[in-house]
């Protein structure tokens, strides 16, 4: 008797797609809540204040071991840690120089280049394709260019590379969340300036907003995507990364009554596309080791 169910490398692949837009949605609530700040804090300090309203709670909650990590673990786990500072720094830096949609669509060129060079068979090589026509239609790049913004946004595209890569590289190396944990201490240091710099201006009000923007843009969105990455592969997440700002223009629809035009509902249903093939594949183009499957079933 054939079974109906879907195979095993294959429920991860969904899996993973569902971590990967709760992550987005902990993402875009984040943002929602700490858009109020930008104006008095600015956009970075708010990121640096998260970082390390983050790395208190996963500090706690994880209780990461520091001791018997070797060199090149912890030079992971920093260069992890960096890579979270860096995409989320240098983004909005991006965009204080260019307008949304570019800034959106060059950070998104980094993931989709960890896809396509990651990939195996020509159908698995189109589906990051898909995705990033689909970002460009949601988003719709337009406006003059700032040079300065354009290697900005260059950066924040290799930092998202760089996070994809390593996120793989540290989940296989850290038992539980340990890597993480450690990783958030690393970005929480690196956006240190940020945070002292926009001290003066913190009231006691805010207080709450940051530590549920930490939660939920941080704490929540890094570990289902590491969580994403270990049942997959970075360049499988890489591709489900674009749901990102499909999500967004979505809440824009169902929070603020926005409407959307047919293009752009053409770019989310090539993002669905894209991050729904990759799911379906993720089991055939992964050939993960024996032990490693094991490890991912305890």
């Amino acid at each position: 008797m054939v079974s109906a169910a879907l195979p095993a490398p294959r429920v991860a692949g969904f899996r993973a797609l569902g971590l990967v837009l709760a992550a987005s949605l902990g993402v875009q609530s984040s943002a929602l809540l700490a858009h109020v700040l930008f104006e008095r804090l600015g956009p970075i300090g708010v990121s640096g204040l998260r970082f390390a309203i983050a790395a208190v709670i996963a500090a706690v909650i994880v209780r990461p071991r520091l001791r018997g990590r070797s060199v090149v673990e912890w030079i992971a786990i920093g260069c992890f840690g960096a890579s979270i500072a860096s995409m989320n720094v240098f983004l909005y830096l991006a965009l204080d120089r260019l307008p949304f949609g570019i800034a959106l669509t060059l950070e998104f060129l980094g993931p989709f280049a960890v896809a396509a060079l990651g990939a195996r068979r020509p159908l698995a090589a189109l589906f990051p394709v898909a995705g990033l026509v689909g970002v460009v239609l949601v988003v719709r790049p337009s406006g003059a260019l700032d040079p300065i913004g354009l290697l900005f946004g260059a950066l924040a595209a290799a930092a998202l590379a760089a996070y994809t890569l390593l996120a793989e590289r540290v989940g296989r190396d850290a038992r539980g969340f340990d890597g993480l944990a450690l990783a958030f201490v690393f970005a929480a240091v690196l956006t240190a300036p940020f945070a002292l710099q926009a001290l003066p201006s913190l009231q006691w009000t805010d207080a709450g907003i940051l530590t549920l923007a930490a939660v939920l843009g941080v704490v929540v969105a890094f570990a289902a995507d590491f969580l994403a990455v270990r049942a997959t592969s970075a360049r499988t997440v890489a591709v489900m990364l674009s749901f990102d700002p499909v999500l967004a223009a979505l809440l824009g629809v169902a929070l603020l009554a926005q409407t959307l035009d047919a293009t752009t509902w053409l770019g989310i249903l090539l993002v669905a596309i894209a991050g729904g093939g990759s799911a379906a594949l993720a089991g055939r183009v992964r050939s993960p080791a024996p032990s490693s499957a094991a490890s991912l079933s305890t």
